[in-house]
Order: structure tokens, then sequence, then C-alpha cells
């Protein structure tokens, strides 16, 4: 209930309850004076607390901005540079809150503290003032009042009317008093009502001033947070991927230890122990050791694993001899003794075993401490070729005289064929579809991506989870089996039968499973430098023009990829695969390196921003040259065009029959051939070829048929059906001096001389004989830039050009099979040579770097083998 008026009638007759409702104003004035003083202190106590608390955000802000955390590799991505500059975002969020926060603060004694004391003491202290004073007026009139009560009628007259007018005065006095004081409670209980809440009112305006502040920044923060989140889930994303890689990669170190180690400038690297000499006897010192096997330079560090402490004290000598040292002479094991140019004496070192010692011993050339040996069967001198590499093999008998049954096929050599390969039986080591062809990216690959596409497109292109969905393993092995490896089934697969995610795991195990990856081992170092470049613009400029330095097949398959998944970005509201999240997919799958280190799975996150890019820039990557440069042509990859013989059969020539086993090959060309000037025609391919008719009669006779066999074609048709026109010998010289070989119009360059056997003579009556000695191809260095060449089987030089037809010509035919078989019997002098019987198939068949010589896979083994001993298959 409130407070009861005060009347000022009632303060001249001064009733009981005028009293009591004084009083009762007096007691909540009183309440309000005491509420006043706590709300002082406390908010004094407040504005210290938000000042402390001010003073441990900007401690906790400061940290933020100081803290710093480095990742692995040397180069960051930008969303890895974007989460480590997070920090110091957060940091400046922060304080941009806490600034507010001390302007608040600075004006808070101000707005509240000393408005509050200022009321208490202008309104509430005057207050009391007048209750002290209506309090000595009530006594005095009380006082005068008895007084004069009590004056006797008696008294004179003259001390009566004093006694009157002194009355008078003091109950004069007291009502104004009084009255005062009643007006005075009044005012304050009403003044309290607006002065008062006004003080808080200000004091909570500059207090929500801090606090709008703060959701200021936190607007402010929205996108940014936004966008950092996105990030965190790629990164999150590409965590994952990593983690799984570097997993696989640790199981496969577990099963298969390499201790070559990162740094390979050094041949071998390990711990030894080093023998030592001190002022009594010797003493075996830990070293880790490096050689060089180029230079010979040997180099020994001290180091102890348990003191973890690097010295400077690194030795280094050049490597003059090293020989095992006998189980005899010494009583430890596993040593060899090691001399340097500049030093009389040798060093004894102590390998960690048996095997390691080896290791040393085949990395220094090691030599053994006699090279005439006792066998079973008398004394054995090794040949001069085996006596620097001789070891003891496991399981062999060691006696005083280190007896050794050794020969010469115990010598174990890493295989040259591996070393020039870099591969085993499968071309893709790590792969799990080993059941697949070698070389994928023919027309059957084409084929099959481009039917998958299709199909997602078709079904699938809005399915959640696109591509990230993994589909089962036995559905998608049955699939690519199907479709990859038998080309006959191949297009009588029904994809609509299969589920989108086992499609889409398909086409991913497609790259996978290539020998090498789509973007290639060789330009993978430059594609992921290009990716660490610092702007964007730089970053697609170098990936745009290391794109058209891919071969011809790789650009076809990756423009290809690239647009569908651009298609399916598009489509990221309902499949919700972005293009970060389709880089985090295809970034392992389009690139891997030669090597599996953990420094290239750290850079798979590059491989993730190079897809990216390429899905973000298709048009421009794809479709425009690069800078400086002019754009190849760049065709649509025709269907598989006829066999040779129907080419043959076409043209109304047989194909040249496979001679009988008895027939003499033709020599091999030697791996010192130099190709020769002119010594290739070049054809000039027609935009629109037109299509040489098929003949009805095909001719019989065996004179002919002997004469083809042993030769080639000649040209029976009219200039509109002309399938290549031969250049004079000074143009083809003209475009061997040329710097650069450019691509004609329409055409596509020949990956093999083999396809390109068919010389078409513009002369018709004109016949070709055979040549012993197949020509070497014509090197160029210019990747995105062609010429079209045909195997000359004439050593005459070619025809000249026809008049009639100096400006358009009609193609080749390109034979899209890369299988050749074999015409005759070859038996390989070294592993890096294929051997192979009459009639074989060899696979994945492409020029080599040797001039006349080809290379492809026969049983799993990779090798070169002679250009004239196959034919197109």
């Amino acid at each position: 209930m409130g407070l009861l008026p005060l009347e000022f009638s009632e303060c001249y007759t001064d009733s009981p309850y005028f009293r009591d409702n004084i009083h009762t104003h007096e007691a909540e004035l009183e309440r309000t004076s005491q509420a006043i003083k706590q709300l002082i202190k406390e908010s004094k106590t407040l504005l210290q607390a938000a000042r402390n608390l001010s003073k441990a955000q900007r401690s906790f802000c400061q940290l933020l901005q100081d803290f710093k955390f480095e990742c692995i590799g040397s180069t960051m991505t930008d969303d890895e540079i974007e989460i480590e500059s997070s920090f110091k975002e957060f940091g400046r969020l922060i304080g941009s809150i806490e600034d507010e926060r001390d302007r608040m603060l600075e004006n808070a004694s101000a707005v509240l503290i000393e408005p509050l004391e200022r009321f208490r003491k202008d309104q509430i202290h005057p207050v009391k003032e007048e209750k002290k004073k209506f309090e000595k007026q009530t006594e005095k009139f009380c006082t005068s009042l008895d007084t004069y009560m009590k004056l006797s009628a008696k008294k004179q007259m003259e001390k009566l009317q004093e006694a009157d007018a002194q009355l008078d005065m003091e109950k004069r006095h007291f009502h104004e008093s009084s009255l005062q004081y009643v007006f005075k409670l009044q005012e304050v209980q009403e003044r309290k009502k607006f002065e008062f809440v006004e003080t808080l009112l200000g004091f909570m305006y500059a207090w929500l001033t801090f606090y709008h502040q703060g959701h200021e920044v936190a607007r402010e923060f929205r996108s940014y947070g936004q966008d950092l989140q996105l990030r965190l889930q790629n990164t999150r994303e590409r965590f994952e991927s990593t983690r799984t890689e570097a997993e696989h990669l640790m199981r496969k170190m577990q099963e298969k230890p390499i201790e070559q180690g990162p740094n390979k400038t050094y041949t071998k690297q390990g711990y030894l122990f080093v023998q030592e000499k001190r002022p009594i006897g010797y003493a075996w010192v830990k070293h880790y050791c490096m050689y060089q096997k180029e230079n010979k330079i040997f180099t020994m560090i001290p180091y102890t694993q348990t003191q973890g402490k690097l010295t400077s004290s690194t030795e280094t000598i050049i490597l003059k001899s090293c020989v095992r040292r006998m189980s005899d002479s010494i009583d430890k094991r596993f040593c060899f003794d090691i001399m340097a140019n500049d030093k009389a004496t040798s060093i004894t070192v102590q390998a960690m075993s048996e095997d390691d010692r080896k290791a040393w011993l085949e990395a220094m050339d090691g030599k053994e401490p006699s090279l005439l040996f006792q066998t079973q069967i008398g004394p054995y001198q090794p040949p001069p070729e085996y006596r620097h590499k001789i070891y003891q093999v496991p399981g062999t008998p060691s006696s005083t005289e280190e007896i050794w049954n050794v020969m010469p096929f115990l010598v174990t050599k890493k295989s040259s064929v591996e070393s020039m390969t870099g591969t085993e039986t499968c071309p893709s080591p790590g792969c799990r579809w080993r059941f697949l062809p070698h070389d994928l990216l023919n027309d059957i690959g084409f084929t099959f991506i481009k039917r998958c596409i299709q199909s997602i497109e078709t079904r699938g292109i809005e399915e959640q989870g696109l591509y990230r969905v993994v589909g089962v393993n036995s559905k998608v092995k049955k699939l690519t089996e199907l479709c990859l490896v038998d080309r006959r089934k191949a297009d009588k697969v029904d994809l609509d039968e299969y589920e989108i995610k086992t499609i889409t795991s398909a086409l991913k195990n497609y790259f996978r499973g290539l020998p090498e990856p789509l973007l290639t081992f060789k330009l993978h170092q430059e594609f992921i430098n290009a990716a660490k470049q610092e702007s964007r613009t730089l970053r697609i400029n170098d990936i745009h023009r290391l794109v058209h330095q891919l071969p011809e097949s790789n650009f076809e398959m990756l423009d290809m990829l690239i647009g569908h998944l651009l298609n399916v970005a598009n489509h990221s509201k309902k499949n919700l695969m972005s293009k970060p999240n389709l880089g985090v997919v295809f970034g392992p799958t389009l690139m891997r390196p030669a090597e599996e280190t953990v420094a290239a799975i750290m850079d798979i996150k590059f491989q993730n921003i190079i897809v990216e890019i390429l899905i973000s820039n298709h048009e421009q990557i794809f479709k425009t040259a690069p800078e400086g440069q002019e754009l190849s042509y760049r065709g649509t990859r025709a269907l598989p065009v006829a066999s040779p013989r129907e080419v043959a059969k076409n043209a109304q020539f047989p194909m040249p029959s496979v001679p009988p086993p008895s027939a003499a090959p033709p020599a091999p060309p030697p791996a010192s051939a130099k190709p020769t000037k002119a010594s290739r025609p070049v054809g000039m391919y027609s935009p629109n070829p037109t299509p040489a008719p098929r003949s009805p009669t095909r001719t019989n006779s065996t004179n002919k048929s002997t004469e083809n066999s042993s030769g080639a074609y000649s040209n029976s048709h009219s200039s509109s059906s002309e399938s290549l026109i031969s250049r004079s010998s000074n143009d083809t010289q003209s475009s061997q001096s040329s710097p650069q070989l450019t691509r004609l119009q329409g055409g596509t360059h020949l990956n093999n001389p083999v396809y390109s056997s068919l010389h078409l003579s513009s002369n018709q009556n004109q016949n070709c004989q055979p040549s012993t000695k197949p020509e070497p191809l014509r090197k160029t260095k210019h990747p995105r830039k062609f010429v079209c060449l045909t195997a000359s089987l004439t050593p005459s030089p070619p025809s000249p050009r026809p008049a009639q037809n100096q400006t358009s010509a009609q193609p080749a035919p390109r034979l899209k099979s890369k299988c050749v078989k074999a015409l005759y019997a070859c038996e390989g002098e070294n592993d890096q040579e294929l051997s192979f019987r009459p009639g074989q198939i060899i696979y994945n068949v492409k020029p080599s770097n040797e001039p006349g010589w080809l290379e492809g896979w026969l049983d799993g083994k990779k090798g070169l083998l002679p250009e004239n001993y196959v034919e197109p298959f």
C-alpha cells in the first residue's frame, strides 16, 4: 500500500493520525536513503569488478593476438592462414568490446555514483534538516503551550497579553515549520520518481551502449565466423583424408621399413659405432653416419639418442676404400674398415647387424679382405666384374679362413627394369585394382567415364553426398571389371541397374587405378608449387600453364571430368557437394606423388586446392590459351577407327602379312641411333576429313599379295579422298629446323610410330620398298604443339605434294589401340629389353626415349622392344 498524502490543513490540527502519517513518510524516506547508500556501495563494487574483468579480458585478448602455431610444411594454404590469423581477429574483436567497456567505466562515476550521492545530499539530507527544525519547533510550541496553560487568571493583564503573544508566535513558527517539513517530505517522495530513476537510466544507457557495441561486433563477426567455420570444416575433412593416408603409410612402413630417410642426397645413412683410440685401450663411440656415393664423402656425427644434444664436432672424410673386417681379427661382430684419402690409418666401424653391414658395404663398393676364396671344390677366383661386390650370403658357413661358397649368381642386384620404371609387377603398387589393364587412358576408358558422367548427371546430380558416399566394394569391382576389362561386354552394361554411389565409386577408382595419375608424376611438384603461390591470380595462371603441358589424352580426360564436377558443384544446394568438398574427394584421386612420404601426404591439402581451382576456373583453364601461348587445337575425341587391315581393305590394298617363322627378322635399331632430318614426311590434316570408300572387291593375286606383304601401299584415290599428302624434302627440313613445331589444324598427334606406320604416297602408281631399319621419330619439346609423323617405308625422299591439293588434305588413319602384335621372336639382351615370341600381344605401347624403340608391357614387365618387330593390333 502506498503512502497517504500529507495535507497542509493537518499541520494546523496536528492530529495523531497526521503525526503517524508523517512517521510513515519518514520511515519510507529512511529506507530510500539506505537503499541509495547501498546502491552506491554496490555500484562501486560493480565498477571495480568490471575494471578487473576488463583487465582480464585484455590480458586474454593480448594472449590471443600473440598466440602463434606452426603448421607442418613450408607453405600454408589460404584456410590455414585464415585459421592462424583467426586468433588475432578474435583478440581484435574482444579488444574493441573492451574499449567500449573502458569508455563506459570512465563515465560510470559521473553518470551513476555522483548523481546518487548528490541526490542523497541535496534531497534527502535537507528533509532530515527540516525534520530537526520541525521537531524543535514542535517541542518549543508544546513547551510554550504548557507554560501558557499554567498561567493563573489572577495574573496581570499585561503578563497574560504577553503570554498570548508569545504563544501565538511559537504557534506560528510551529505551523510554518510543519508546513515546510510536510512540503519537503512530499517533494522528496515525488522527486525520487524521476531524479533517482533518471540517474539509473543514464547509467543503463551507458551500460547498454557497451552491450550494443558487443552486438555490433557480433554482427560484424557473423560473416567472418561463417567463413571461418567453413574453412575449419574443410580443414577437418582434409585432416581426415591426410590421417587416413598417414595411417596407410605407417602400416606400409611397418610391413617394409625403409631406412633411407627423407634426405635423398645421401646414398646410405644410419648409426655406426666407431672405434676410437684412448690412452688406455679403445672405446666404441656411437655416430650417425652419412655417405654420398657420387663424391665419396663420408660424414660422422657423434650422437646418442638418450642425451639428445647435437654436437658441432662433425668429421668428414673422402672415402678411399672399404673392406669387410674378418671375424677372427676383432672381437666385435659386423665390423668393417674405412680408409680415407688423407689418413694413413683405417677407421674401424661396427654396423647394427649383418644386413646393415652388407648395406653399407654395397653403398661404399666394399671389398672382401681376400679375393681368393676356398670353396667346396677348391679355390675359386671370382671374375673381375664381381670382385668389388662379394658379400656373405645368409646361411653360408664362416670359419677361421672365411670359407664361403661364393659364386657370381649370389650377387644380388636390383632389377634394372624396376630401377627404370620405379614400379613392381603392377604399374601401380598400391593399387587395389590390379586386375585392370595397365593403361586405361584409351577409348575404353573414355567411353566408360562418359557413360558414368551421363548416368550421374541424368539420375543423381542432386543426390546428397554425391562422390562422398561410397558404394559396396563388390558391386564397384564388378562394374569396373565389366566396363574396363572385357571390351565386348562394356557396351552391354546397363548403368541404370546400378546405384549412383556404385557408379561414382567406380569412376573414382578408375582414376585411382591409373598407373600414372591424371596430372602425371612429372608435373606433380610443379602443380603443388603453383598451389603454394601467394596470390590466387598467380595460382590460376600457373595451373593454367601446367594443364596445357599435360599429354593429349590426360588433357581431354581432365577437361571432361572437371566440366562434370563443375556441374555437380552448381547443384551443391541439393547434393551438398561444394567445390571445396569436391576438391577433398578428387585431390588425392587425380594427383599422387611418385614416392609416398609424410611430406607428400601433407601436400594433399594443396592437391585439393588445385582441383578446386580447376573447377572454379574451368572455362578459363581449358578453353583459353595460357598467357603468352597460342591455344592448341582441342577437338573432340574420336571414336575408335578401323584397324590397319580394315584400312587396307578400304584402300583396296591388303595388309602386309606376317612373314613365316623361317624368314629372317629385320635387325633391331641400335640404341645409339640418331634421328635424321627429312626422315619422315609431315602429314597435313584437314578439319573435315572425307572417309575413304570401302571397295567391294579385294585383290587375290598371290604376286600382288606377296608384293604388298613386303612393301607398303600405293594410293589409288582421287584428290578428294587422299588420306595423306607428303611434303617435299624442303618442307620437311624447314619443319625440322623450326624452333617450335606447330600443330596442324584439326589433327591429333600420334603417340606411337607403330600407329603411323602407313605411308600413303601421293603418286598413285608408286610402290615403296621395305626398310630393314626403322626410321627414328623426331622429338619435340613443346607438349601442346605437335606435328603428325608417318613412318616412311622407303629410304627415298618423300614425293612432292600434288599441285591440286596444296591447301587441304585428308587425315591419315589414326589407330587408337595401344596394343601391338609381335611379328618375330626377340630375345632381350638385358633387363631393359622385352623377350617375346611371334604372335604375342604387347600392351600399353608408347614411344621410348631411344629412337626406333618402343616401350610396352608384357606379362607384367615393362621394357623396350624394336619398332620394326611388331605391328598394330
